[in-house]
């Protein structure tokens, strides 16, 4: 035994049960702290949805959309036509702001797009706020 701990070194010593205690229980806090994060970061006060499109022409297409938000809060979207390959060929921002009412207010919008070619689906890609009320 001693030739081979001459020839590798003394075996290496295991954690102590304070610092392995201490281990487990920082990460569980990093772990948690990193969820509240994820929890908090994620959530919007913005809520879109699509509600219906349609094809107007090789050229042209309309998407109807849904956007809640908080009555005094600007938010901006992006609204999106796709062809049948998936491919993006066309594009609006719509940017909405303070409208009457208080709290969330849920307003449909109908918004017109040009294509690049024939599109098979328009709708809603994503809503964030940009100011808040």
């Amino acid at each position: 035994m001693s030739s081979l701990t001459n020839r590798y070194g003394s075996p290496k010593r295991g954690l102590t049960k304070r610092t392995r205690t201490t281990l487990i229980i920082g990460s569980l806090g990093v772990g948690m702290l990193a969820a509240l994060y994820l929890a908090t970061a994620s959530h919007s006060s913005v809520e879109f949805k699509d509600n219906s499109f349609e094809v107007l022409s090789p050229t042209m297409a309309t998407a109807t959309v849904d956007i809640s938000k908080d009555a005094g809060a600007t938010v901006q979207c992006e609204v999106r036509a796709m062809s049948e390959s998936y491919a993006i060929v066309g594009w609006k921002t719509l940017v909405v702001g303070p409208t009457e009412g208080k709290g969330l207010t849920t307003t449909r919008y109908e918004v017109e797009l040009r294509t690049e070619s024939l599109a098979t689906t328009a709708g809603i890609e994503e809503c964030r706020v940009i100011k808040d009320a």
